[in-house]
């Protein structure tokens, strides 16, 4: 009997520890922690209502994966954005999304294309009442509807590693006119899925990253 609970134990404080760690992903994902900002563990333990043990075994594992920096002493926030950097995170961006919208496109479906229309009316909503934080979290959602569909849980994986690093430096281009510019590949590569073109749909994705990195380029 003690050998079991030996092993449920951990279980538990495991999956508390995910917890935190897939929350703080989805925080960063959704661009719920910008560039400039910075947390604390105490901070993050008050909202999530836990100990600071889990938070700071999260906050490690987002270190390591790049997506979070120590800025001094117990205070984290995101890295700065180099050139260099940005230009890596852009061309494997390329590779890995590519890939995972030609499997998407092949095996789309009516429900699927109605799926992805919710967070492209999110989006042109965001645009019109000009909130940058809604579109943030609407394109998270339309991209990753996407990736998944894809049907890779290894591609998706390497996919969301990358936004952890990328998504928020999305905050810069606010007030650019990419949310605009971006809402027209989407809505192309929306169309492209639904008609089975595979080629205009990685058309269409290409266009869109790189239009936020000839942006952030300048941004930097």
């Amino acid at each position: 009997m003690s050998a079991i609970r030996d092993r449920v134990l951990p279980l538990r404080k495991e999956t508390l520890q995910d917890g935190v760690f897939r929350r703080l992903c989805e925080l960063i994902l959704e661009g719920g922690i910008a560039p400039a900002q910075s947390i604390t563990v105490a901070s993050l333990a008050n909202a999530f209502e836990v100990s600071p043990m889990p938070v700071r075994e999260a906050l490690t594992r987002l270190t390591e994966a790049g997506a979070l920096t120590v800025i001094s002493g117990r205070t984290i926030g995101i890295p700065q954005l180099t050139r260099e950097r940005l230009d890596d995170l852009r061309n494997v961006r390329l590779e890995v999304e590519s890939a995972a919208v030609r499997w998407a496109t092949a095996r789309s479906s009516k429900s699927f294309l109605t799926d992805l229309a919710q967070p492209l009316d999110r989006l042109r909503q965001a645009e019109r009442t000009n909130d940058p934080e809604l579109y943030i979290a609407a394109n998270y959602d339309f991209h990753f509807r996407i990736y998944r569909q894809a049907g890779s849980p290894i591609l998706l994986g390497m996919i969301e590693k990358l936004w952890l690093q990328i998504s928020p430096y999305f905050h810069l281009l606010r007030e650019t006119g990419n949310f605009r510019i971006s809402n027209t590949w989407h809505q192309a590569l929306h169309d492209a899925i639904g008609r089975g073109d595979a080629d205009a749909a990685t058309a269409a994705l290409v266009a869109d990253i790189d239009g936020a990195y000839a942006v952030l380029c300048d941004a930097i």
